[in-house]
């Protein structure tokens, strides 16, 4: 425990690594995203600009989702079979159940999408913000 206060500086540098390595691995390993609620996704997509892509499987789409949200499931990232046909607006990740793997933020950042934003709470979030389906 002596060594703990003079040694303090010793643990900030850690930090600071640590802080700067996990910003650099992020952006590395799968692109920078953002996430947003609703309301902030209606405005990119009313403003045209941004595409709305959902990741659920084609039956859990079919059995309901927001009106202009394209469907490309996330296995299509992870199996190569995914092909996005406009690259130069911002994308808007819908989850598949909560989760966005890894290879969708990588298959953004490769093909030159400009921003990846993450739609927390799905179809209900949109719901319960009163937005159209």
């Amino acid at each position: 425990m002596e060594l703990v206060p003079q040694y303090w500086w010793i643990g900030l540098i850690a930090i600071v690594v640590i802080v700067l390595l996990s910003k650099k691995t992020s952006k590395a390993f799968g692109g920078e995203t953002e996430e947003i609620d609703a309301k902030r996704a209606a405005e990119l997509i009313e403003q045209e600009q941004a595409l709305l892509i959902d990741l659920a499987e084609k039956t859990t789409f079919d059995k309901g989702h927001i009106s202009c949200a394209v469907n490309m499931p996330g296995i299509s990232f992870i199996n190569g079979t995914a092909e996005l046909s406009v690259t130069s607006k911002p994308v808007i990740l819908v989850p598949m159940k909560g989760l966005i793997p890894m290879p969708v933020v990588q298959y953004m950042d490769s093909v030159g999408v400009p921003k990846t934003y993450i739609f927390k709470g799905g179809l209900e979030a949109w719901k319960e913000a009163g937005l159209p389906l």
